[in-house]
C-alpha cells in the first residue's frame, strides 16, 4: 500500500506544471489580444475588451492601459481649479493658433499688422499694441480709435475662457507731471486703465484679469530712434495659457 500511495504521489507532481503553463498560456493570449486592440483604434471595442477583461481577472481598471485617443495623463490647473489633461492641452495649443490666425487676418486686413503684433508662445498668445494705437504720448487715457479695435478684436480675445494679463511699458524718456511721476505710474495706468475698461465695458469676469506696469525697464529695442522708442511704448494683452496660468497661481503672493 504505500509503494502505491507513493506513486500514486509522484505522479500528481508530475503533472502540477501543466496549471501554471495553462495560465501563462491564458495570460499571454490576453496580452495579444490588448496588443491587438491597441493596434486598431476603436474606443468602444477596447472598453469592451476592458470590461470583459476586468470580469475575468476583478482588476481590469488597474491592468489595461487607457485606449489609444483616450484621456491621456490629468494635470490641475492651479487658476481655475479645474483638471486638465494632455490631450486637453494639446487642443487649447490648437485654438490658440486659430486664435492668432485670425487676430493676423484682422491687423493685416486694418493695415495695422506694423503697429499691432500677435505673436504665441509656450505661455500663450500676446497682442502687442505700440506707438499711439491705444494711448496718446504722455497719456494713459484709451483713445477713441483705441476702444475701436479693441472692439474688433473682443471677440478673438474673448473666444477663449483663459486668464489675461494686462502689461504696460514705456520708452526711456522721463516724464514729471503731477499725475504721472515717473515712467512707473505712466506705465501702471495704462495697463490698469485698459484692465478697468475690459471688465465694465465687456463684462470680463474680474478673476481673469491682472495687471502690471514695468515703466522703461523692459524694452524689445534700443531706445536710440524715434522708431524704436515708439515700439517700447507699448500695451501688451497676454492670453494666458494653462501652463503659464498654473506657473502664476504659484507664485508666492506678497502680504498686506
Amino acid at each position: 500500500m504505500s509503494r502505491k500511495k507513493q506513486k500514486h504521489d509522484e505522479h500528481v507532481n508530475l503533472e502540477r506544471w501543466l496549471v501554471s503553463y495553462a495560465d501563462f498560456v491564458t495570460l499571454l493570449f490576453i496580452v495579444f489580444l490588448i496588443l491587438f486592440s491597441m493596434s486598431a483604434v476603436d474606443a468602444q471595442k477596447f472598453q469592451a475588451l476592458k470590461e470583459s477583461f476586468s470580469d475575468i481577472t476583478g482588476s481590469g481598471s488597474s491592468l489595461v492601459m487607457p485606449a489609444p485617443g483616450s484621456t491621456a495623463t490629468p494635470t490641475t490647473d492651479k487658476n481655475t481649479g479645474k483638471t486638465k489633461t494632455k490631450n486637453a492641452i494639446a487642443a487649447e495649443q490648437e485654438r490658440f493658433e486659430e486664435i492668432k490666425e485670425k487676430m493676423e487676418q484682422y491687423t493685416k486686413s486694418k493695415g495695422l499688422d506694423k503697429s499691432v503684433m500677435v505673436n504665441m508662445d509656450q505661455n500663450g498668445i500676446n497682442v502687442t499694441f505700440t506707438g499711439a494705437v491705444l494711448f496718446a504720448n504722455g497719456d494713459a487715457t484709451l483713445q477713441p480709435q483705441a476702444k475701436k479695435i479693441i472692439k474688433d478684436m473682443f471677440p478673438f480675445i474673448n473666444s477663449i475662457n483663459n486668464p489675461l494679463r494686462i502689461e504696460g511699458h514705456t520708452d526711456n524718456v522721463p516724464i514729471r507731471t503731477a499725475q504721472y511721476p515717473s515712467n512707473w505710474e505712466l506705465s501702471t495706468a495704462r495697463a490698469t486703465n485698459l484692465v478697468r475698461y475690459l471688465s465694465e465695458e465687456y463684462k470680463i469676469k474680474p478673476e481673469r484679469l491682472s495687471g502690471a506696469g514695468y515703466g522703461e525697464y523692459h524694452p524689445i529695442a534700443p531706445n536710440d530712434t524715434l522708431e524704436n522708442r515708439a515700439k517700447n511704448r507699448r500695451v501688451e494683452i497676454m492670453i494666458l495659457s494653462s501652463k503659464a496660468a498654473e506657473a502664476d497661481a504659484q507664485k508666492p503672493q506678497s502680504k498686506k
